[in-house]
């Protein structure tokens, strides 16, 4: 069911906010949102009739967090605390997206779990397109984990039972039982969050000088990335990875040719009794580690590609 997506935030971040509109453009393509800011008010409407009336339909209350938008008097006064009150009653989900470093935690906000990860400023990074890729994927995995109770009932102008908000859906836990198809979807996505992973670090890393990323998708269920530091007189590796192979999720495989048959570990998938996890296997320098996200799977792979050509965090 598609979730109703509600953004909040201030016109003097507009522009970082209309990169998150196109970041959620898949989300919104399959279905998963629907997204609704007061770009979208016709001339005709009143504003704050229209704005009311999309805040209490939606489901996810997006906060694009700014030293702006906790300075307005609207944006923080007026919608985040209708949110807020919302929120207690179990009728919405609030979820900050910090978009500029600001005193977001001596806020409400504090008691939410912030996106990108642990709620570093979207400015903050060397190309936002990692941190807005990161929000998106935290919204996709909200939708297809099912956590907002919200959705599963639909909409009524009668009351309805309380629902399950976010702060209170890590108090109560159903365990269920997984098929292979279960298993099947939760592979596809892993793979595709991993390749979007890539696909937004190869843009990033391609602005250090004398850095060169290849990354290219052959198919749904291969791709390969090459990172060349010419900087360094060993500084060439291809990493391949498939979907699918001896590992029954992901493989991966180091160097020019992708050699079928053969691979240097990867991936299975594993689940305790409430959700699904990916689990290395063989991957040498990292010991075996299991409920891995596809992020996190996705960040070893990365990490391992770039120091095997001499290229470091600062």
């Amino acid at each position: 069911m598609t979730a109703r997506v509600f953004i909040s935030y201030s016109h003097a971040d507009e522009a970082l906010v209309e990169k998150l509109h196109k970041h959620i453009a898949q989300l919104r393509r399959d279905g998963s949102v629907s997204d609704w800011y007061d770009r979208q008010i016709k001339v005709s409407d009143r504003i704050n009739g229209s704005i009311i009336d999309e805040l209490d339909s939606a489901d996810i209350f997006l906060a694009c967090v700014s030293p702006d938008w906790i300075a307005s008097r609207y944006a923080f006064e007026e919608e985040f605390n209708r949110a807020l009150e919302r929120e207690k009653a179990g009728q919405i989900v609030i979820a900050p997206v910090i978009l500029r470093p600001c005193e977001w935690q001596a806020t409400e906000l504090k008691k939410f779990l912030a996106l990108p990860k642990d709620g570093k400023a979207v400015t903050e990074y060397v190309n936002q397109d990692v941190a807005f890729l990161e929000v998106a994927t935290g919204i996709r995995d909200w939708t297809k984990r099912g956590t907002l109770g919200l959705l599963s009932e639909g909409r009524s102008s009668a009351p309805s039972r309380p629902q399950v908000s976010a702060a209170n859906e890590t108090r109560y836990r159903a365990k269920r039982q997984f098929d292979k198809i279960d298993k099947m979807d939760f592979i596809n996505l892993a793979f595709e969050e991993i390749y979007r992973f890539f696909e937004a670090s190869s843009a990033e890393i391609r602005a250090i000088p004398n850095i060169e990323c290849r990354l290219s998708n052959l198919s749904e269920s291969y791709f390969y990335c090459t990172v060349i530091n010419r900087g360094s007189a060993r500084g060439f590796e291809t990493l391949h990875v498939r979907k699918g192979g001896s590992f029954s999720a992901i493989d991966i495989l180091f160097g020019e040719k992708n050699a079928t048959g053969t691979s240097n570990g990867g991936f299975s998938v594993t689940a305790d009794d409430y959700q699904l996890f990916l689990s290395e296997m063989m991957l040498g320098s990292y010991g075996d580690k299991g409920n891995l996200t596809a992020i996190d799977a996705a960040k070893m792979l990365w990490n391992d590609l770039l120091s095997k050509v001499g290229i470091d965090y600062a």
